[in-house]
């Protein structure tokens, strides 16, 4: 008898414990914290897409990656805005935009958000810039309309067949857990997987950490990441080959799901590329080592400067 009432309390507290974690938080609260004076939202084909527009100039496009934020090139914006329109949003899943109402999360369903995003815009050419999940789709926007871009700027991103993924996205994938999954998420399994995929565990503070919980908490974001995740992500490398651009490969050295050959292997593939790797940097260059990564990127792009 006494038995059964403890495995009764054990199973109404881990019940309890699942429902707090998957609890939404208020997303008037959210847009409130995590917008600025610049957020703009636009509606594409049902969705609602949060994004920045700032500075004036050529058009750069910055693309983050999974479970990530437009935040995550915040400190790349502060200096490109003074010469360049930097242009970034929150992909559907992530961020205040929330997820799509459809569940469209192949690569293909973020290249015609993309085209329709910058065409609204009335941007007509970009130099294009992603990061991880948002490399793979810059270079997929890349192939599939090289009128559109100018260059395309690849930093830790996505490309090869993967041989392990960070745990979050393993669990994802794995049957039953994906619904665990779409429903647990506490505040722990943040930090610890941002200090997997930092290099400097001194860069993860309490304030990025929150941003990267508090974002997933963002209406329908927790239950889109499962189906995110489960994208056919890293099954067409055969096609990088076929990118003609001017291509800059910026890459850490210490990337332990995304292994420093991979940027040699987009060198080797993509004939008009070069290549820089920083040592002691993990997956998240442009935050890392903002100043470095940058000043590769911007003599990169002066050097493809429209003509």
């Amino acid at each position: 008898m006494m038995k059964g009432i403890w495995v009764s309390a054990l199973a109404l507290t881990i019940s309890l414990f699942l429902t707090a974690c998957s609890q939404p938080i208020d997303q008037i609260w959210l847009e409130q914290k995590y917008s600025s004076p610049v957020s703009r939202f636009m509606s594409i084909d049902g969705n609602r897409v949060h994004y920045r527009d700032e500075g004036v100039g050529e058009p750069l496009v910055l693309i983050h990656g999974t479970a990530s934020s437009l935040h995550t090139w915040d400190k790349w914006s502060q200096e490109l805005k003074s010469n360049y329109r930097v242009i970034r949003l929150d992909l559907p899943g992530f961020g205040l935009t929330g997820p799509d109402w459809a569940d469209r999360y192949e690569i293909e369903d973020d290249v015609r958000l993309l085209t329709a995003f910058l065409a609204r815009l009335g941007v007509e050419k970009v130099h294009l810039a992603g990061s991880s999940l948002g490399g793979r789709i810059a270079w997929q926007l890349a192939l599939d309309y090289p009128e559109k871009v100018e260059s395309l700027t690849l930093l830790n991103a996505l490309g090869y067949p993967q041989e392990r993924w960070p745990l979050p996205i393993e669990m994802a994938q794995w049957p039953i857990m994906d619904e665990v999954m779409a429903n647990f998420s506490p505040r722990f399994m943040y930090e610890s997987g941002l200090k997997d995929v930092y290099f400097d565990d001194s860069l993860v503070n309490e304030r990025l950490v929150d941003r990267y919980f508090e974002l997933s908490r963002y209406p329908g974001n927790l239950a889109a990441f499962p189906k995110r995740v489960q994208a056919r992500l890293d099954t067409d490398a055969s096609l990088i080959p076929g990118i003609r651009l001017p291509t800059l490969i910026l890459w850490g050295e210490e990337d332990k799901y995304f292994p420093v050959g991979n940027a040699h292997r987009f060198g080797a593939d993509i004939a008009n590329s070069r290549v820089h790797v920083y040592p002691d940097v993990g997956h998240l260059p442009m935050e890392e080592v903002p100043e470095l990564s940058l000043a590769h990127f911007s003599a990169f792009i002066r050097e493809n400067a429209a003509q």
